[in-house]
């Protein structure tokens, strides 16, 4: 008897009803007919018929990576030993942004966003997929398309909670067929991204439109509605409409009113409100992006920089060259620290992971 079809109902059996969906929006960029949305439960949901072309099963990062295949494409090579912890790089440096205005937008050093900026301005991309927050929802993340500065500032800054944002990809191409995008998001995301682009049977036509890609540090998200709306807002009283920033280091969760701390948390004590798919995910650094940024391993208001690909060394050396970045080489000590927390992340067993570092003699 032949195969039944990888439909969406077989994504959700597989994937979303067994904890290893991150709600990425992979599946929801690449639906051809737009039967696949966003929900407030932070997972994909059908809301009209399946066409069932396999397009989502396919693109879905959760259902098969094969990192030493992804890695051919986009890299021209597989990773070696010495590159398992944090995969393959040309460069890592500490970097900033000089300009004052997305320094006071931005979480740290405003480096993805500078980025962003100087892919824009180039011309290598025409859009930018960012992460902002919904405006009846305080903290809640949602997708953006943005092609001007104003636009990347309103979505700069870390969100800790899923947005499905990936699915904005096909929104972009739905809106702007022409269009050339840039993508920026968590590894989980920039692995739907990848996957998207080089499975076989995925949804390649839509994930060829992404030209440049940021991956973000990350350890793990947290479910908006348990911990940001019960626990944070309706619990200890927060207002998240008066929060003017989120941040966690060293472990530590802090809201913040303007320079005021108005709620922490130890996230030890925040295991409880984790997505489900976190605990199933071995990338700290964004392993896939073109270039990776994030707080760790840098001085205070600065980023680490990870530079992977000839198209990431190009975006960053003319933000430097045109006075945009001030960057210097992240020290040993800085690498070491962002080498420690990505081994820990590698701990974590991923069954969906294809991945065998074969060193060549």
């Amino acid at each position: 008897m032949p195969e039944k079809p990888k439909i969406f109902g077989t994504l959700n059996i597989e994937v979303v009803n067994t904890g290893l969906c991150m709600y990425c929006g992979t599946c929801i960029a690449s639906c051809p007919v737009n039967v696949i949305g966003y929900s407030d439960e932070e997972k994909p949901v059908l809301k009209g018929i399946c066409f069932l072309c396999e397009l989502c099963y396919y693109s879905c990062p959760r259902i098969e990576l094969p990192i030493n295949e992804i890695e051919i494409k986009i890299f021209g090579r597989e990773r070696t030993q010495e590159e398992r912890a944090l995969g393959i790089f040309k460069a890592a440096y500490a970097a900033k942004a000089l300009d004052p205005e997305i320094l006071k937008a931005s979480q740290d050093g405003g480096v993805a966003t500078t980025l962003l900026l100087q892919a824009l301005e180039d011309k290598i991309v025409d859009y930018a997929i960012v992460t902002g927050v919904d405006e009846k929802k305080p903290w809640k993340p949602i997708p953006l398309i943005a092609s001007k500065k104003e636009e990347l500032l309103k979505a700069a800054g870390s969100k800790y909670s899923p947005g499905g944002s990936v699915g904005a990809v096909g929104d972009a191409w739905i809106g702007y067929p022409e269009g050339k995008f840039a993508y920026v998001g968590m590894p989980c995301q920039i692995d739907g991204i990848r996957r998207m682009q080089t499975s076989p049977k995925g949804n390649n036509k839509i994930g060829e439109k992404v030209k440049f890609t940021i991956g973000l540090f990350c350890f793990e998200s947290y479910r908006y509605s348990k911990l940001f709306e019960e626990k944070i807002q309706k619990t200890h009283g927060i207002n998240l409409n008066k929060v003017t920033k989120v941040d966690i280091k060293n472990n530590i969760l802090k809201l913040y009113e303007g320079d005021k701390v108005v709620y922490e948390e130890n996230v030890k004590n925040l295991k409880d409100f984790i997505v489900s798919g976190c605990n199933k995910c071995q990338d700290f650094t964004g392993e896939l992006a073109d270039i990776s940024v994030g707080a760790v391993g840098a001085p205070e208001k600065w980023c680490a920089v990870l530079v992977r690909t000839e198209l990431g060394e190009k975006i960053f050396k003319k933000a430097c060259e045109t006075g945009k970045l001030e960057a210097k080489p992240l020290d040993e000590a800085g690498l070491k620290i962002i080498t420690k927390i990505s081994e820990k992340k590698k701990q974590r067993e991923a069954p969906y992971i294809k991945f065998v570092i074969t060193e060549k003699i």
